[in-house]
């Protein structure tokens, strides 16, 4: 029973201590639960980037019967308030891209020529 009591008391030692140590060495990151006003404004703008592009691609595949590079696509930007975009192509499917540069955790929205888009951070 001793043995049972020591073993607990040391795993809950340890459990603090990493969690701790956890903690001081996560970056902040600007989206979240805690995230400020100018950063969700940042974060809703990125989203409304990815909804352009989704919808000015349909549109360029309805027209043309293939996707295009981002460059070729009218008035969207590569970078917007700190978020950069990518997109590549082969002309029958495209992906894209947009990276928070400025979140130290790296947030990111992402899709495809399927249209829904996600969210993610990378997996530590």
């Amino acid at each position: 029973m001793r043995k049972v009591g020591v073993a607990a008391a040391l795993a809950g030692v340890v459990g603090f201590s990493v969690a701790a140590q956890q903690s001081r060495s996560a970056p902040n990151c600007l989206h979240g639960p805690a995230e400020a006003a100018d950063q969700a404004a940042r974060r809703r703008a990125a989203l409304q980037l990815a909804h352009q592009v989704i919808s000015t691609e349909a549109q360029a595949n309805q027209q043309g019967h293939t996707y295009y590079a981002l460059s070729d696509l009218p008035g969207l930007a590569s970078e917007i308030n700190g978020f950069k975009v990518q997109l590549s192509t082969d002309g029958g499917t495209y992906t894209f891209s947009i990276k928070d540069t400025l979140d130290p955790c790296r947030f990111a929205y992402f899709s495809d020529q399927e249209g829904v888009i996600y969210a993610g951070q990378p997996v530590k």
